[in-house]
């Protein structure tokens, strides 16, 4: 009995990731497909005005994003949003969380391999070698085995990749933006000025592709077991990233704008790698896109891949672990300590997903299961607040009940303007799950366990641990504020000399 104890202990997840490691998680799979793909396409209708709506994107993310960290502080568990839901609302509401949590974040991580691919082919290009005949969907599914061994071999690993990739990306972003500012005209930004106002129909479409750009803000929450101090590092990496999405997505927006003048609009709103197709309609190729590229497709692409995998692998495990899915979906790795099964199955729906070749496509569906995973993750902290009054909550959300019957009402109007096809994909994927959850998982009670065994014994940093890691947190706290307001300036400029 004891040797079966010690072997279920040693097949249990470690916490390893620090707050660099969750930052960097988080922020790699927020900045990638959106910003460089459907999210940028839209300043070829809305122009400069792209800041007004990155902005109202992030004001919409802000509550959620410490909502969550409330409730990722309280229950440190892997599965995220589907643990939440389970112990605040039912299962069932779990399962929907959970089934669309999963279809979103795949849908990130699929259409990210297409944009790695549509920008690795332009790169090629500016070598004189021809890619026209290369399938974008042979790159990316090459690329989604590569990252299926990663993180089949273990989350540390993984972490330190992740990171890697994420600092890569930021140097040769800095890099660029110093070259590119002398190309930037100011004149383009027009005083905020549109020649047509979209219809408010258009515009909440337009909204709502351009906050898929902050999409994924809670993905250290989902890997919430293998977090160190998750009492500290979780709250902390929530509210740092979603400012952090923000400085990166308005500072390459304010690029795109002051490079591609208005009379490209049209083209840069149908394009596949707006970037890429901006510089090149603003005869700037060469150079800038050599950088440009290398710095997506092997940073901010790769970023938004690792964790992609890594996060619904998660959910599955916990949702195997829990009954919701069948048993062999939950088994941990006896050597990397990793949940391979659900590894495997997470690198097959990318595959079915990439088959479709539509980034459009993937982004529609992503931003709708993510708003619905986010709306029930509302439902779940308010019925958490009722349930475990007691519960030990290491950070407490301000104004959070407030914070989630709005994020509902926003969420709710942007699912009504969405994509329509996407939006029936969405409605048969709840029906598909409603009737799996009827036919087997309503069968299986579940894990029936207290909340605080659930939980298990989180560690408490000693002093000299705590001052280590509240010197970290200082350090990027205020690297945070710095690059928000940095952000925020750039678009001063152009009001001033306009």
């Amino acid at each position: 009995m004891e040797n079966k104890e010690n072997q279920s202990e040693n097949l249990q997840m470690t916490r390893v990731l620090g707050l660099k490691e969750s930052i960097s998680m988080t922020v790699g799979t927020v900045v990638g497909v959106g910003l460089f793909t459907s999210g940028s396409a839209q300043i070829g209708h809305v122009g400069p005005w792209i800041i007004v709506f990155t902005f109202l994107s992030l004001l919409v993310s802000i509550w959620p994003a410490l909502i969550y960290a409330e409730m990722s502080a309280s229950l440190p568990l892997a599965g995220g949003t589907y643990n939440f839901a389970k112990r605040g609302l039912n299962r069932l509401w779990a399962n929907l969380a959970g089934w669309h949590y999963i279809v979103s974040v795949v849908a990130i991580c699929s259409g990210e391999t297409l944009a790695f691919a549509n920008y690795f082919k332009i790169l090629i290009e500016q070598f004189g070698i021809s890619a026209a005949w290369i399938d974008s969907r042979l790159i990316a599914i090459l690329l989604i085995i590569f990252f299926l061994v990663l993180n089949f071999r273990g989350i540390e690993q993984s972490g330190k990749a992740q990171t890697l990739f994420m600092f890569f990306f930021w140097g040769c972003s800095i890099l660029w933006f110093l070259y590119m500012i002398p190309k930037v005209h100011l004149a383009y930004f027009g005083g905020f000025a549109m020649d047509k106002l979209p219809s408010f129909k258009e515009l909440m479409y337009i909204f709502g592709l351009i906050w898929w750009c902050y999409t994924g803000f809670e993905t250290s929450v989902s890997m919430g077991s293998e977090v160190k101090y998750p009492q500290y590092t979780l709250p902390r990496s929530l509210k740092l990233s979603v400012f952090l999405v923000f400085a990166v997505n308005a500072a390459f927006q304010w690029f795109l704008v002051g490079i591609v003048s208005h009379r490209f609009y049209g083209q840069l709103a149908q394009a596949t790698a707006p970037y890429a197709n901006g510089l090149q309609l603003a005869g700037l190729a060469g150079f800038p896109i050599i950088l440009l590229c290398i710095g997506i497709a092997f940073g901010g692409d790769l970023s938004t891949i690792n964790p992609g995998i890594a996060a619904p692998a998660r959910y599955i495990y916990t949702m195997a672990e829990d009954g919701a899915l069948p048993s062999f979906l939950g088994k941990i790795h006896p050597k990397y300590k990793t949940p391979s099964v659900a590894i495997i199955l997470v690198g097959i729906i990318n595959i079915i997903l990439i088959a479709t070749g539509s980034i459009d496509y993937i982004a529609s569906v992503s931003l709708i299961s993510l708003a619905i995973c986010y709306m029930i993750g509302c439902l779940a902290y308010m019925g958490l607040r009722k349930r475990y009054p007691t519960l030990k909550r290491p950070y407490v959300a301000p104004h959070g009940a407030f914070g989630a019957y709005f994020t509902i009402v926003i969420y709710t109007l942007m699912l009504i303007y969405a994509d329509r096809l996407a939006l029936a994909t969405a409605g048969i994927l709840t029906i598909v799950c409603l009737i799996f959850y009827f036919l087997y998982t309503k069968k299986r009670s579940g894990l029936d366990v207290p909340l605080q065994d659930e939980i298990g014994v989180v560690e408490e940093p000693n002093s000299v641990q705590k001052a280590k890691i509240d010197k970290q947190y200082l350090v990027w706290k205020w690297a945070t504020i710095i690059v928000t307001i940095i952000a925020l300036g750039m678009y001063v400029v152009p009001l001033v000399f306009n």
